[in-house]
């Protein structure tokens, strides 16, 4: 039987390698990943305009959301709220956006959609944060 101080090392170090771990998933830098991207999640802007807009596209919703979803998971976990707010676009510069102003379907409308698409309800893909939940979606709190 191992001693107890043998079992709090034991436990000590796990916990270490789970923390360096999680520190090792955090840090991976997204930048040359979004770098590559011209349109950003072409098939989420299908799967939007259907969802937010009821616009109908190309296909079924079904497929739409299922193309929408590969892409997001094809996304290093640690990136996909980033690739999200690239997606969405800064309001300053609708240009650099995969969203567009539409007849009675404002940006607004489909950034509220964009922000859930990780959710249980949608894609279910973790994220950052470990979660199917991306924190601090609105402008204001980009860094």
């Amino acid at each position: 039987m191992a001693s107890k101080s043998n079992c709090v090392l034991l436990l000590a170090a796990v916990l270490v390698s789970i923390f360096a771990a999680v520190a090792a998933i955090g840090n991976e830098d997204c930048t040359p990943w979004m770098s590559t991207l011209i349109t950003p999640l072409p098939s989420c802007r299908d799967y939007v305009e259907q969802q937010a807009c009821r616009i109908e596209t190309p296909g079924s919703p079904y497929l739409a959301k299922q193309q929408c979803c590969g892409e997001l998971a094809n996304i290093p976990q640690q990136c996909r709220c980033q690739a999200l707010r690239y997606f969405m676009g800064p309001k300053s510069r609708p240009d650099q956006s995969g969203l567009m102003e539409l007849p009675g379907c404002p940006r607004e409308v489909q950034m509220d959609f964009v922000r859930i698409l990780v959710t249980p309800g949608y894609c279910n893909l973790t994220t950052v944060h470990n979660t199917p939940y991306c924190l601090a979606m609105e402008e204001s709190q980009w860094s």
